[in-house]
């Protein structure tokens, strides 16, 4: 052999060489003395493992250059791992282990705590994480997984950007940590009760349905991708960002909503806000053709609907025995308004478009409708408080405790107008 060489024989077909003074490579022959590899990397750590241009490893090659890596005790980067076909796990204090991918699926659903899991060569339908997993980092963007689980009290952070594999991720209760599926191929997505998660999904690579249960907390974004259907359970006081995004079949937040929820330019018809609302909704849209057309807000709100200068809103229904605070003004397309019995609160209307405003009875909030100058007729009780600075109602009439405001823009009769054939009858 040669002088200047360090020889290390793996059975005796193969062979691994390290020169003498090149402490960073080593050479993978075989015993033809052929370069089958290089494997590369300084202080025990293999970075980068280079392939012979005119070879391919074969499965008992691969075990082998492995075999020496654990005999010797060094460490390797996923991306060798990934070309040796194995995952690696890593411990707290400084271990690693190699698996197979039965072994890996295995180890993982057995249950692992303060590790960090990168999921090199696995196929299987579906990896489960066990209960109560704690503080491990799931790297598992080239997981050939079509389902991933995770189990109830797992406090976990997963990646799993740019897998073009994965269409199902089940949450259980009481998770904590983060989730990342931006350019995934996700299809469905349930996260259950009592969760604190952060969860990014930037370009979506599918459209997918978002379920998210009760007691949500944390920040979800949500962007420039396509969604069957958005849901939230009752009393989440997370943020919430969504935007950019086509909503096939509408958005709806639970009773009892607490945290902030920004919907920007959301391709959607419909958005509906439950009960008891003490939340901040922002609604923007900047255009007519993209953005939310009509809002639903349940009864008992006394949070912020922030809704100024949107271009898309057509219609906003609030419900009953509302306090809260809504913005509507600058809003160039909204055509009606309908608040509900015994409202309370503040309505900002001024230069906005709305035509038609009906309140219901035993209301008595406050409505700016400061340069509203399409508005054709507002139908409102004896105890609210109208601004109509900018314009002037050409006629007013009193009954049963309501009174009716006409404005010039009004069409001949009242009874031709859609909305309030609906409302008053």
């Amino acid at each position: 052999m040669e002088e200047d060489a360090k020889i290390y024989k793996l059975a005796k077909d193969y062979r691994i060489v390290r020169i003498k003074g090149n402490k960073c490579s080593l050479f993978f022959k075989n015993r033809q003395n052929q370069l089958l590899a290089s494997l590369e990397g300084c202080s025990n750590t293999f970075t980068q493992i280079n392939i012979a241009s005119d070879k391919k490893l074969s499965e008992i090659e691969k075990a082998y250059l492995l075999s020496f890596v654990k005999a010797k005790k060094y460490t390797m980067s996923k991306e060798v791992a990934a070309t040796l076909g194995v995952s690696v796990i890593k411990y707290l204090d400084g271990r690693e282990e190699y698996f197979s991918e039965r072994r890996f699926k295995r180890r993982v659903e057995r249950g692992l705590d303060f590790a960090r899991v990168y999921a090199a060569d696995v196929s299987a339908h579906s990896l489960t994480i066990a209960p109560d997993s704690k503080d491990c980092f799931y790297d598992l963007t080239h997981a050939n997984i079509s389902k991933l689980v995770v189990s109830e009290n797992a406090t976990v952070n997963i990646d799993l950007r740019d897998n073009t594999f994965i269409e199902s991720v089940v949450v259980g209760d009481k998770f904590s940590g983060t989730i990342n599926l931006s350019r995934s191929s996700v299809e469905s997505v349930f996260i259950g009760n009592n969760c604190h998660c952060h969860l990014t999904i930037a370009d979506a690579k599918k459209c997918f349905n978002l379920q998210i249960a009760d007691i949500y907390s944390g920040n979800l974004n949500v962007s420039n991708s396509c969604l069957y259907a958005f849901g939230l359970g009752y009393y989440s006081y997370a943020d919430l960002i969504l935007s950019n995004n086509i909503i096939k079949k509408g958005i709806e937040i639970g009773d009892s909503f607490r945290g902030n929820f920004y919907a920007l330019n959301q391709n959607v018809d419909v958005f509906k806000v439950g009960d008891d609302c003490k939340g901040t909704v922002k609604v923007s849209a900047q255009g007519s053709e993209t953005g939310v057309k009509k809002l639903i807000v349940g009864d008992d709100f006394s949070g912020v609907l922030n809704l100024s200068g949107d271009e898309s809103l057509k219609v906003v229904e609030v419900g009953r025995k509302n306090g809260g605070r809504i913005d509507a003004s600058l809003t160039p397309n909204l055509e009606r308004m309908s608040v509900g019995k015994y409202f309370n609160g503040n309505v900002n209307l001024s230069s906005s478009a709305v035509q038609n405003i009906f309140v219901a009875y035993g209301a008595s909030g406050c409505f700016d409708l400061t340069d509203s100058n399409r508005l054709g007729q507002v139908h409102a009780t004896i105890d609210n408080h109208l601004i109509f600075n900018g314009i002037s109602p050409v006629s007013t009439e009193t009954a049963d405790g309501s009174v009716y405001y006409r404005f010039a823009s009004l069409v001949t009769r009242v009874s031709d107008i859609p909305f309030y054939q609906k409302n008053f009858h």
